[in-house]
């Protein structure tokens, strides 16, 4: 137990370490904190008596090599067919791997919420792995309209892995018939990949994507949403990055109007609130009547909230 203390405080201590650079850049220049993605486990698996699922592998040397799951609505799939599985028909001593989120508890083992889970693993199989894509480094193409389809693209996951994925791939979207093509591929996209024998990636199932939209942050303060790149930038206040709210907020289809009693107020497509923003007061009040804390101010015209803020408010993915 001590061992995986010292592991566990190690891991943190190099995280902190790791942090050093960007607060200093947070301190010199706008920046936005990337999102976190899933985090991936492995090992045979016991059921616990409430409800948890241990799982254990021999790596003495992995700092995650126990770690309890929970969840209500864990996703389940077969890593042959891809297909989906109930968690009941998981059995005692198989191997599996899970990804969970990035937060877990600080027991020993640790305990996490899981996302999905990969079983029926054959003997001597390369089990599918899920990734969360981070950025996208596409195929250059030529400049005419409509540009021709990719035949192939390179992403890099949240796990600092780089794949390239081509058109010879089999490209599924889980639960729809709809197509899917190597251009739906962009940050904040969660996938499951199938490698070949030869180590090409030979089947990606596509999983629905949970964002609005995905953006990014230049060191000069340059906003990026989805391909639309924004007039205003970001800009430091302090130590914290602020977004110019309307400028954002309507790159995602979302409509500012100003009021005189509540300030500047995002609304959805339907007119339901998602916000309101009176600059300088120090908070937020939401469409659901919560208030929340926030840093916002008013520059030239423009009302800026924190970066944090607005992109939970506004489900946009950090990619970087």
């Amino acid at each position: 137990m001590k061992k995986k203390m010292f592991r566990l405080l190690s891991l943190v201590l190099c995280a902190t370490l790791l942090c050093i650079p960007a607060m200093a850049a947070e301190a010199t220049a706008p920046h936005l904190t990337p999102t976190a993605g899933p985090i991936r486990v492995w090992g045979t698996l016991t059921q616990l008596s409430d409800g948890g699922l241990l799982v254990r592998n021999s790596n003495q040397d992995d700092s995650l090599n126990e770690v309890i799951l929970h969840g209500e609505s864990i996703l389940c799939l077969d890593a042959v067919t891809g297909e989906p599985m109930s968690t009941d028909d998981l059995k005692d001593g198989e191997t599996i791997y899970a990804w969970v989120g990035p937060v877990m508890t600080m027991s020993l083992p640790p305990q996490a919420t899981a996302i999905l889970i990969v079983a029926n693993i054959p003997a001597d199989f390369s089990a599918p792995q899920y990734h969360e894509i981070r950025a996208v480094t596409p195929q250059a193409m030529i400049a005419i309209y409509p540009p021709p389809a990719l035949t192939w693209t390179e992403v890099t996951t949240t796990d600092d892995k780089i794949l390239k994925i081509t058109d010879a791939a089999q490209l599924e979207r889980y639960g729809s018939d709809d197509p899917v093509r190597l251009e739906d591929l962009v940050p904040g996209t969660r996938i499951l990949t199938w490698t070949g024998t030869d180590g090409d990636i030979s089947k990606v199932l596509v999983f629905p994507y949970t964002y609005s939209s995905y953006i990014t942050c230049g060191e000069d303060g340059l906003l990026t949403v989805g391909t639309q790149v924004l007039s205003e930038k970001a800009r430091l206040v302090g130590d914290e990055t602020m977004l110019p709210l309307r400028a954002v907020a309507e790159s995602v289809g979302m409509t500012v109007y100003w009021d005189a009693k509540t300030g500047a107020n995002v609304a959805r497509s339907d007119g339901s609130i998602v916000c309101s923003v009176d600059p300088g007061t120090g908070s937020v009040c939401c469409g659901d009547g919560s208030t929340i804390s926030a840093a916002s101010t008013l520059e030239d015209g423009t009302t800026y909230l924190s970066a944090g803020t607005l992109i939970q408010l506004l489900n946009l993915y950090v990619a970087g």
